[in-house]
């Protein structure tokens, strides 16, 4: 077999190449070749920085398949070469010879100029599902080995000042055979970017991959998994990474983690009923599914985009016999009304707050008519501002079940809550988490 390594060089970089980059391939062929009977280095040079560095990559891959290279491997040319690196492909691909493409650990070579693995990334990644539940940042970088020919079937997009990286990787993920795996082929050099036209920066890559990751979640129903105890982890659906609950549940996490357990001190009802207003996506509801053992759960939820998450993560965890759905499709407030769905933030779902609308396409209904005679031991109130309004619709319940609450506050209404709804009600704060604009409370009967 024949490779080929590719190295683009951009202005400021040919001394890279010399010093550094060329001599780690050299090295690397001389210390052990592993499969192949031949090694090519092609250097592309654009050091006026006319091609750039995706028409570089792809004229490489156009010359690399006309000379009959089987593989290719990518090396920037302010990154180095592992001495063993050939070698340790080999020992991959003799275990796995169905593979087309093999990444290895990010390393970077730290302050001290010393090689160091990236710290939170995945030793393994064997399918695309696995792909999509890491942050790319920990998951791949440029230096893989690729079969030319699937390469070359895909190549960068030239038309993308940043992010072409994950768009190639991608693309071979979802139609090759490609894998990580503990081997180290390369050492990242950071903060030695090339100078010439190319200006994005460090988020500006951050936001182009960001948004590609989120047409791979569109496509591919990937699932973030939580080990939060024995037996199987909780299974949350994830479509936008950038989402601040979606993000905790591919960090391995519940949203709100410190909170929810100060809420199992607090809740010692067994089998408890628990409604649930502003149910989201379904996080809290899961949680408690795996943690209180509920009798039953009332999830109050008016938004249909979050809707279709709430659904699709109470079947993946096989909860759906505890779920009344009386609430579904509603808002909770006084009583019945017409509002709108206004959301501020795309990446911020759970802070989607009601507006009245005449004609507005959801309806709310009061927590005392929707539960009507159920008995109700714990409520979560996530209203987004409504938070008032739910506690004046659910006066009948909470006088006659005295229910532990758990309620978000915005700031504005605080005094209104703690001085004036909690005498009234004869209800004290036991416990509080203060964020920037709110206040979540605990609150727990007097009597």
């Amino acid at each position: 077999m024949k490779c080929a390594v590719i190295t683009p060089v951009g202005p400021g970089h040919a001394a890279l190449l010399e010093s550094s980059c060329a001599p780690s391939v050299e090295r690397a062929r001389t210390y052990d070749p592993g499969p192949f009977a031949s090694i090519g280095h092609l250097v592309m040079d654009d050091g006026e920085g006319r091609h750039g560095r995706s028409n570089r990559r792809n004229a490489a891959l156009a010359q690399s398949a006309a000379e009959g290279f089987d593989w290719v491997f990518f090396l920037d040319a302010d990154d180095v070469m592992t001495p063993n690196a050939f070698q340790a492909f080999g020992r991959v691909i003799a275990a796995e010879p169905e593979l087309d493409a093999v990444w290895g650990l990010i390393c970077t070579f730290d302050e001290k100029g010393e090689p160091a693995l990236r710290d939170g990334q995945p030793e393994r990644i064997d399918s695309r599902i696995d792909l999509l539940r890491v942050e790319p940042h920990l998951s791949l970088q440029i230096g893989a080995f690729v079969r030319t020919g699937c390469a070359a079937r895909f190549g960068f997009d030239a038309g993308m000042d940043t992010g072409e990286d994950f768009k190639f990787y991608y693309q071979l993920w979802a139609q090759c055979r490609c894998a990580k795996r503990p081997e180290i082929f390369f050492v990242n050099r950071r903060g030695q970017h090339s100078t010439g036209p190319r200006g994005a920066t460090g988020q500006d890559w951050q936001k182009a991959v960001s948004r590609l990751w989120s047409e791979q979640l569109a496509e591919v129903p990937v699932f973030a998994e939580i080990r939060d105890g024995e037996g199987a982890p909780a299974r949350m659906r994830v479509t936008n990474p950038r989402d601040l609950i979606q993000a905790a549940h591919l960090r391995g996490q519940f949203f709100e983690e410190s909170s929810l357990v100060k809420l199992k001190r607090l809740l010692r009802q067994p089998r408890p009923n628990i409604v649930e207003v502003g149910a989201n996506i379904g996080n809290h509801v899961v949680w408690y599914a795996r943690h209180l053992d509920p009798a039953r759960i009332y999830p109050v939820e008016p938004n249909p985009e979050a809707l279709s998450l709430l659904d699709q993560n109470i079947a993946a965890n096989g909860i759906d016999g505890r779920i009344d759905r009386r609430g579904w499709g509603l808002g909770a407030g006084r009583g019945e009304g017409r509002f709108a769905a206004v959301t501020d933030d795309a990446d911020n779902l759970g802070a989607t707050r009601l507006v009245v609308a005449e004609h507005g396409g959801i309806e709310t209904r009061s927590l005392d008519a929707l539960i009507g005679a159920d008995r109700i031991d714990f409520i979560k109130i996530d209203a987004e501002g409504m938070e008032l309004e739910v506690l004046d619709g659910a006066a009948g319940l909470i006088a006659r079940d005295r229910p532990v609450i758990w309620i978000e506050v915005l700031r504005k209404n605080i005094m209104g809550f703690a001085q004036d709804w909690c005498r009234r009600a004869n209800y004290r704060v036991v416990d509080s988490t203060a964020y920037r604009n709110t206040i979540d409370y605990f609150v727990v009967p007097r009597d």
